[in-house]
């Protein structure tokens, strides 16, 4: 059996993620972020449009190489 997705935790590092709309906003900080193919990856797909990462894991994805 899966476990809940938590929208307020990051999906990647189980941070908290400061998500606007799990907070009860109409807004959040991601949809002005710019966020790397490399941080979306990651999440994992039971997540996918359920909970936001962090912008930890966000910033720390756009800084790494592609890999080749």
């Amino acid at each position: 059996m899966a476990s809940e997705i938590d929208p307020s935790k990051c999906p990647t590092c189980g941070e908290a993620n400061t998500c606007g709309l799990a907070q009860g906003k109409s807004e959040c900080w991601c949809f002005s972020a710019l966020v790397s193919e490399a941080a979306l990856e990651r999440i994992p797909s039971q997540a996918k449009n359920l909970a936001c990462i962090c912008a930890r894991c966000a910033a720390a994805s756009a800084t790494e190489p592609k890999p080749s």
